[in-house]
């Protein structure tokens, strides 16, 4: 086989990261085909793509035979790569119970074929109850075509200099379509009136909600140049909520924050951003529900990291909490704390809580949330885990980590190890390199008894688990 040629393959399942798996046999034997844009059951024509030793990659020519299982995707913007849809969803052509189906066999499979651990500890998934209009944060961006207009939306899929001229989007709220609209024939307008000072970049507009308070954040951020119409762009956005507040049928939608960011970024000179509140206040706020009837609030600031899914980040806490099977009594080390929320939602049931972060804002952020709520019992450590894990003296009773996608460096594993917490509990977004480090954790001692899949990012192929490891 060779670049270029052209197969029909039947699709078998999903990949992480949603490709189509495909087999092809020939003389050397079977032979694993990677496509995009598939559905398990769908029978394609295919044009080969580049190859590697034991599979190779191929691009749907044409639909032979759909899958039972294809549907129609809600949004207009959903399309194949080679129809210049919009890179936001991935799994739209499937109904939300096989998405959970097949998130949940992704991450069995690789617990057996990586891990080498039985099937069974992967527990049923936990799925979203609303699986649209879930984000409490996007980023949209600006672009200009060939012939010069100016756009605004999300990137084409594998295009990232290129954006759909998007109208409707039901990751974030029922409104972002017509103010995404709105918000593009005002600089449009600017634009055809040559008012825009030439050497500014629009850079993006990002939207952050509180999901459960209401409250709207709007942050409009360019690069370099002057700026003339700060003026006219609050009105614009004010005038639109206030037309949302009176119109919606749905849950009411406050503007609370219009933020503008000035990106500095010229050859020769140091990058600086500055940020400025237009109008409203500097902070959104978002409270998180805990099991026991408790609420704990957040302040968010433009540039503060919080969980993109608000509903389902109270579920995955609840889960890692409960899975450290806290009494009260234990020292908990949070490892990789972020901005502290998980560390947060255990120090109630905890008698102590040290986390550690490498992101001194995101440290400064969670002592601000942990002072916010009266959390006392909670400590944080600015630096590399790998570097502050051996200076502490403190022995944790439980150790929880969410660290990057990469995973753990193995001398990480062996400290925690050598701690001889009772528990480990290990949060992640990639099923891979969980499941590689799961079996490192099990050489150093420690036994897997359960991984619990939680669907943080439905029409993505995106998944959270939380794995409960025991001290042998």
């Amino acid at each position: 086989m060779k670049r270029g040629d052209l197969l029909t393959v039947q699709i078998e399942s999903l990949a992480f990261g949603g490709e189509g798996i495909a087999r092809v046999q020939t003389e050397q034997g079977s032979f694993v085909v990677f496509v995009e844009d598939t559905v398990p059951g769908d029978t394609v024509e295919i044009e080969l793509g580049s190859q590697k030793r034991n599979h190779a990659f191929g691009y749907v020519k044409k639909i032979v035979q759909p899958s039972p299982k294809r549907i129609v995707a809600r949004c207009k913007h959903f399309g194949s790569v080679r129809e210049g849809g919009c890179g936001g969803c991935s799994l739209q052509f499937l109904s939300y119970a096989d998405q959970l189906s097949i998130k949940e066999q992704q991450v069995r499979d690789a617990m057996v074929r990586i891990g080498g651990f039985s099937g069974e500890v992967v527990l049923p998934i936990l799925g979203c109850k609303m699986p649209w209009y879930y984000r409490n944060k996007m980023d949209f961006s600006f672009s200009r075509t060939l012939d010069g207009v100016l756009g605004l939306g999300l990137h084409v899929k594998r295009r990232h200099h290129d954006v759909i001229e998007l109208e409707e989007c039901f990751l974030f709220a029922p409104y972002v379509g017509a103010f995404v609209t709105c918000v593009r024939d005002f600089f449009r307008s600017l634009d055809k009136q040559k008012v825009l000072d030439a050497e500014m970049t629009l850079s993006s507009l990002v939207l952050r909600e509180g999901k459960n308070t209401g409250e709207v954040m709007v942050n409009l951020i360019v690069e370099n140049g002057e700026v003339n119409f700060l003026s006219d762009f609050t009105a614009m956005v004010r005038d639109f909520f206030k037309r949302e507040v009176e119109t919606s049928q749905t849950l009411v939608r406050k503007l609370t924050s219009v933020y503008f960011t000035h990106i500095r970024n010229k050859k020769g000179q140091r990058k600086s951003m500055e940020e400025t509140v237009l109008w409203g206040e500097p902070v959104i706020h978002e409270v998180l529900h805990l099991d026991d009837g408790s609420n704990l609030s957040y302040e968010i600031h433009s540039q503060a990291f919080f969980q993109p899914n608000t509903t389902q980040a109270q579920l995955l806490y609840s889960e890692a909490v409960r899975a450290a099977g806290l009494s009260g009594k234990e020292t908990v080390f949070d490892l990789f704390c972020g901005t502290g929320t998980i560390g947060l939602f255990c120090a109630s049931k905890a008698a102590k809580v040290v986390g550690i972060e490498m992101n001194e804002k995101a440290v400064r952020n969670a002592e601000a949330n942990a002072l916010h709520n009266g959390v006392k019992n909670i400590g944080f450590i600015v630096g590399d885990v790998l570097e502050k894990l051996p200076q502490i003296q403190a022995k944790p009773d439980v150790v929880i980590l969410d660290p990057p996608r990469a995973g753990l460096h193995e001398d990480i594993i062996q400290h925690v190890a050598d701690f001889g917490p009772e528990r480990v509990v290990y949060v992640s977004c990639n099923p891979t390199t969980l499941a590689r480090d799961l079996q490192l954790f099990g050489k150093a001692g420690y036994s897997l008894k359960s991984v619990k899949p939680v669907d943080m990012f439905p029409q993505t192929y995106h998944i959270e688990n939380v794995a409960l490891l025991e001290k042998n």
